[in-house]
């Protein structure tokens, strides 16, 4: 599994949507993790199936700063595999 990279992320109210760039090896989803620091701590994570290419998230704090990152995971036989993280990138929610 590769890594994946975050394209962009777009700031809305009380929210944002992220974009990354799709995997073309075999997965079974991706897992986006955003949180209010960059140490992830009380970090949400959002599990997506893999043809999902962006996902808004919303009903958070306004002019808060949010640290996401996403990867990619495959099941096998009942395991679950998962790639390293994409580089974090950080967004401030609007008004």
């Amino acid at each position: 599994m590769g890594i994946t990279s975050l394209l962009r992320i777009v700031p809305v109210k009380k929210g944002f949507t992220v974009k990354w760039k799709k995997q073309r090896k075999q997965t079974t989803g991706y897992q986006l993790q955003y949180a209010a620091n960059s140490k992830f701590s009380g970090a949400k994570n959002v599990m997506l199936k893999n043809t999902t290419v962006s996902k808004k998230i919303s009903k958070l704090k306004a002019k808060k700063k949010y640290f996401v990152r996403v990867r990619t995971y495959k099941i096998v036989s009942d395991k679950k595999y998962v790639s390293a993280w994409s580089k974090v990138k950080s967004v401030t929610t609007k008004r």
